[in-house]
């Protein structure tokens, strides 16, 4: 499939519908949970930088589960139950590994100052640990995992650009939004879908050039 046709494909909507309602819902209970805490230090602490990303990282992960195999281009794969039931730890591992990514990203030095290519790596790689169980499962060939210079430039390239393009969005979003209910923040309720909705490119075109090796 191509970008586009798979940008409109039933199971990648599907995906991208319950990660929107996911993460408008985590973002909200959060918001909640944060103020009801807030006196208390140490439970505010961890609800702000271990449950909440936690539960971020599970909204990450379904949407990669839910939009398999489309998000590789593919109409056909191995069912996904069989995939993660080779190792009942996979499901596990793919957990982790998102929500570790949710912990040190934002603390490394590059990409503490370039909070548009966050979303995207954490989907990148969560995709590709995916893709490498779909891969195994299969008869042996070559997969190259690197792209190429080029191509990671423009992915790089428009990380940026869908994200300054988001941050835009949803704060006029945030703006009617909050005039329409009498609130104020709710910028920080839609933020996070409206990323990912505008990046969902980005990070389709690696996984895309990752499904057409098997084709």
């Amino acid at each position: 499939m191509t970008l586009l046709e798979t940008l409109v494909h039933p199971t990648l909507l599907a995906a991208l519908g319950l990660f929107v309602v996911l993460s408008v819902l985590v973002e909200l209970l959060g918001l909640r949970l944060l103020y009801a805490v807030a006196e208390i230090e140490a439970t505010h602490w961890l609800f702000e930088h271990v449950l909440i990303p936690a539960a971020r990282a599970m909204t990450l992960v379904l949407f990669i589960l839910v939009a398999y195999p489309a998000l590789f281009g593919l109409e056909t794969a191995p069912p996904l139950g069989e995939l993660l039931a080779v190792d009942r730890m996979r499901l596990t591992t793919l957990l982790n590994v998102v929500f570790l990514l949710t912990l040190l990203l934002p603390l490394l030095p590059g990409i503490s100052r370039l909070p548009e290519l966050v979303l995207p790596l954490q989907g990148i790689t969560a995709a590709t640990l995916l893709f490498r169980w779909l891969a195994s499962s299969l008869p042996a060939r070559e997969i190259l995992y690197w792209p190429g210079m080029n191509t990671v430039l423009g992915l790089l390239l428009l990380a940026v650009v869908t994200h300054w393009l988001a941050k835009g969005l949803s704060h006029q979003l945030a703006q009617r939004l909050d005039r329409a209910l009498d609130i104020e923040g709710s910028d920080r309720l839609i933020y996070r879908s409206v990323v990912m909705l505008m990046q969902m490119p980005v990070i389709l075109l690696y996984t895309l050039s990752l499904g057409g090796q098997l084709s």
